[in-house]
């Protein structure tokens, strides 16, 4: 909160000393650039902390700036034409949203697809305004109406302005410190993990495009009165990728970032353009060096020069335990697997799987590479779809359903590569997967979410030799690979899922690591969780830990049992040998 307060006071100061040091044109003039920067600032939290780039946030400016010169022409009543426009930001927000779930959803590598949907939006808005003549006046743009309560443009306005980046930089900096800002930054960071924890990534994308809209027409219904006529260039690609320099030059990982972007490149391509031929070209070199040299930008570079000197509070708050408990499925009837097929092409994955497993224990699978081990483990999350036969648990049917749904079945998954998110700090981490099946809608908005502990929690981190609390301020990518097993583990368990999935969790391991898991793995089961399903080709381990072994070959189930009786059945020993470290 202090930050917030220190960085919105010192941005008030600075605004409001414009009109008083420059004069009422020059405010004029940064006003227009001040505008912008707000379409920006949704630029920035869309593209910088969710990692979707957009091409077309102009087609929202312009038309709400269109509507906005209509509620201004037809709408005498201040309070009612006050009503309209909000409205109106309202309305950009929805349609963006309802857009964005569409565009992502069942996809996570959709970017490209939703930059491009943009783009065709940018460019279908600019042709209508252009030949929507009785709407929008066509090439020679909608104009004579009066600024809203008749303020004046080179004057009192300019406040209404400095108003609305103040509302939309507090708004900004607020979510970026909230569970909801986090849910966002793990989008970018690894969109699949966030899934596998429950999270619809495909309506949280939706929301962040929505809000990123709606600050878009809030700075077209500003530029509307700013300029007093409205024209087709306003909701075309042109100004489109405007903001996306802006952004990206003034830092799209700041709140601040694209205000400086516009305010700086704005005022200098006022001052240049005419004197200087070149200014295009500069301008677009500027933009190559800064997203090859300095992709965090202008305000990057400065935060990395404070922060140089003066050190980030890290001081610990204390945990909350007063959280809800999971809301996942808890069930004591078996996982079960009939006849169940997958086929992609002509290549058959699973081969008619039938398998019950018990209701609780460690079940282990073992079998040569490519037998369907974790394809097994991809079907029940959702990750591959069945062809034939289904997949039962709790009774009902969970194949074929989204990955996001798993975790509500009561399914959790540690994937065969260690999967975190490593931008984020270990502890950022470990709250993400503390949300996982206990946040709902109001609990994103809520700060006290961020330090929500469990026992579950309590109990992983306090296991001798973990070696987790010593860097919970680290970045996880400054893990090495058998930290980030741990790391994942620990988020995956805390969920407190009634099935754990473990592909291969002590790959990568030393001997001493690999005990360090197994008794991690042992505890989570004898905690009074139900069913662990466990992928392993270290035959110690699968002796020390199973009361189950299941083998795959082919795509099929070939036997299952006791370890000993695995080790004794001839076509198991026929087809595979397994190994020990």
């Amino acid at each position: 909160m202090a930050y917030i307060v220190t960085v919105s006071t010192l941005l008030l100061i600075a605004l409001l000393s414009v009109p008083f040091l420059f004069g009422d044109f020059v405010a004029y003039q940064i006003g227009l650039f001040l505008i912008y920067g707000i379409a920006g600032q949704g630029i920035g939290f869309l593209w910088g902390r969710s990692g979707i780039l957009p091409f077309g946030q102009a087609a929202f400016f312009g038309v709400a700036a269109y509507a906005c010169a209509h509620v201004l022409l037809h709408v005498p009543s201040l309070p009612l034409a006050i009503i309209c426009l909000l409205g109106v930001i309202a309305a950009a927000g929805l349609i963006a949203f309802l857009l964005g779930s569409v565009v992502f959803k069942g996809k996570t590598d959709s970017g490209p697809y939703f930059s491009l949907i943009t783009l065709a939006l940018a460019l279908i808005t600019e042709q209508v305004a252009g030949t929507a003549t009785g709407l929008t006046g066509g090439f020679n743009g909608l104009s004579g109406f009066q600024t809203i309560a008749d303020l004046n443009q080179f004057g009192s306005f300019y406040f209404v302005i400095v108003a609305a980046v103040l509302v939309s930089t507090v708004l900004l900096l607020s979510l970026d410190r909230l569970p909801a800002g986090l849910v966002a930054r793990a989008i970018a960071d690894n969109e699949r993990r966030l899934q596998l924890f429950g999270f619809p990534t495909h309506l949280a994308k939706g929301a962040v495009f929505g809000l990123s809209a709606a600050l878009a027409a809030l700075a077209g219904i500003l530029f509307a009165n700013h300029q007093g006529i409205v024209t087709p260039t306003s909701s075309g690609f042109l100004l489109s990728a405007n903001f996306v320099i802006w952004a990206a030059v003034g830092g799209r990982f700041h709140v601040l970032g694209p205000l400086l972007g516009a305010v700086g490149i704005g005022y200098l391509s006022a001052e240049l353009r005419d004197s200087f031929a070149y200014w295009e070209v500069l301008l677009a070199l500027i933009f190559i060096l800064v997203v090859l040299k300095a992709p965090a930008g202008i305000a990057g570079l400065v935060q990395n020069a404070i922060q140089r000197f003066i050190s980030p509070s890290s001081k610990a708050r204390p945990p909350v335990y007063s959280v809800p408990a999971p809301r996942v499925e808890q069930s004591s009837e078996p996982l079960s697997f009939t006849d169940t097929h997958v086929q992609i092409g002509p290549v058959r994955i699973l081969n008619g799987v039938n398998l019950h497993t018990p209701k609780k224990g460690i079940v282990c699978i073992i079998g040569p590479n490519g037998a369907g081990k974790t394809s097994l483990l991809n079907v029940t999350t959702g990750n591959l779809p069945v062809q034939n036969g289904e997949l039962r648990y709790a009774g009902r049917k969970i194949h074929n359903r989204a990955p996001h749904e798993a975790l509500k079945s009561g399914i959790a998954r540690k994937l065969q590569v260690p999967s975190v998110f490593p931008s984020l700090s270990v502890a950022d981490n470990l709250c993400i997967a503390m949300l996982a099946g206990r946040a709902g809608l109001v609990d994103f908005f809520r700060p006290s979410a961020l330090d929500w502990r469990s026992a579950q929690l309590d109990r992983i981190l306090a296991t001798p030799g973990l070696p987790l609390l010593e860097g919970m301020a680290r970045p996880a990518s400054d893990l090495p690979q058998g930290h980030r097993q741990f790391l994942e583990f620990t988020m995956t368990a805390v969920s407190e899922p009634s099935v754990l999935l473990l592909d291969e969790p002590c790959a990568g391991l030393s001997p001493t690591e690999t005990k360090l898991m197994t008794e991690l793995v042992r505890a989570f089961q004898d905690s009074g969780q139900g069913l662990v399903l466990l992928i392993e080709h270290d035959m110690s381990i699968v002796r020390s830990l199973s009361s189950h072994v299941v083998v795959m070959h082919q795509g099929a189930v070939l036997a299952e049992g006791t370890f000993d009786e695995i080790q004794s059945n001839q076509d198991v020993r026929a087809v595979y040998a397994g190994g020990t470290k």
